[in-house]
């Protein structure tokens, strides 16, 4: 008999692997969780958690890694006009991400996963009784196999799953100075021609900031984030050295998930929201949801790795789509969308609770096509 070294292989302790480990574990299914590097880690990230993303980690309580509760979002037009509305608690949350990741991964050797860090994995092979992992430093063997090894997916890229469209992220971490001029505010800006936006969010004891665009790169991105943190008066608090870049790989609707005995969750799916970046909150879902399919195959269910690309598709992809008409109207006509929609308080509550997960892209969408673009004026 051909031994195994586990049920289920998990590449890549973030949100998405750390999740489904710490799932399956739970429910008794042997689980290696291979992470490339030692832990905690840095990674370069906004670490906005809204109040959906908490609610799809329930039970597990996360407050023990919560930097900064939000209370107000404060939006800024192409022309300088800043617009503000104060958040209910609960909302939005920031975390940073060499703590969170290490505490959901915690969470899932508490659960009885075990992991190997400091490990990448060079390439993975599928067999007929299972799937071959190959490491820098060992072979392992697994029924299935979760690739959770983000925008640079080995297991994405060697299966032809890597999605083929990319945005870019840039990411400062500001001094604590900065942070001692701050309130407990996000900042964002909708300038011209970006095809996105600028950022800034607070953190324990300092802030990050960022920029954001739907295009595959940045040429001028330095002036960009300079002009913005200008904007801001934080240029001071600017440390070059703890500038990263990093792509956001974005699904489309001819994206596969999954082959053979191998799928994909969050970064390494392209699950990430097209409209603002964000990727925490997809990245847990399809953690989990690939969980529940695993089990259901591992349980015999023969088509279910199928099924769980369909219910990427369904669930996933149709909200994403739903972002990116949001994001092609303001990205492109940003000052137009200040002067007639986001400068009304009605409509600033509306995208606040788009932003923290009280409701979704698609849900809004559908009430403008229904009732009018009047009606999101109103409530």
């Amino acid at each position: 008999m051909r031994r195994y070294d586990a049920d289920v292989i998990v590449v890549g302790a973030g949100p998405a692997g750390a999740t489904a480990a710490r799932l399956l574990a739970a429910w008794g299914i042997s689980v290696l969780l291979l992470e490339r590097y030692r832990l905690p880690r840095y990674k370069p990230c906004g670490g906005a958690i809204t109040k959906r993303t908490i609610q799809f980690l329930a039970p597990l309580d996360i407050s023990p890694v919560i930097e900064t509760w939000v209370r107000k979002i404060v939006v800024q037009s192409p022309n300088g006009e800043s617009f503000a509305t104060n958040l209910p608690e609960g909302l939005i949350a920031t975390v940073m991400r060499d703590k969170f990741d290490t505490y959901l991964t915690d969470a899932a050797i508490l659960a009885g996963a075990k992991l190997k860090s400091g490990e990448p994995v060079l390439r993975c092979e599928q067999r007929l009784d299972g799937v071959e992992v190959i490491t820098a430093r060992e072979t392992y063997r697994c029924l299935a196999l979760i690739g959770a090894d983000g925008a640079n997916s080995v297991v994405a890229e060697q299966l032809g799953l890597k999605p083929k469209r990319r945005a870019v992220s840039i990411v400062v971490e500001l001094s604590p100075e900065a942070r001692e001029r701050w309130d407990d505010s996000i900042h964002l800006h909708f300038p011209f021609s970006l095809n996105g936006y600028a950022w800034c969010f607070p953190k324990g004891d300092h802030l990050s900031a960022g920029i954001y665009t739907r295009s595959p790169q940045i040429p001028n991105w330095r002036e960009w984030l300079h002009l913005y943190l200008a904007n801001l008066e934080l240029s001071d608090c600017l440390d070059r050295q703890k500038i990263r870049g990093h792509t956001i790989p974005i699904a489309d609707k001819r994206s596969v998930f999954h082959k053979g005995n191998v799928i994909v969750v969050g970064d390494a799916a392209g699950v990430a929201d097209p409209f603002t970046g964000e990727g925490i909150s997809w990245a847990i879902y399809t953690g989990r949801l690939a969980a529940a399919f695993v089990r259901a195959f591992l349980e015999g269910e023969r088509d279910a790795l199928s099924d769980y690309t369909r219910a990427v598709r369904k669930e996933v992809l149709g909200e994403m789509n739903a972002a990116n008409r949001f994001a092609k109207i303001l990205f492109s006509l940003p000052q137009f969308s200040f002067r007639h929609f986001l400068r009304r308080e009605p409509v600033l509550n509306n995208f606040a609770k788009l932003l923290g997960g009280e409701v979704t892209y698609r849900e809004l969408w559908n009430k403008a096509l229904r009732k009018g673009l009047s009606l999101l004026m109103r409530s």
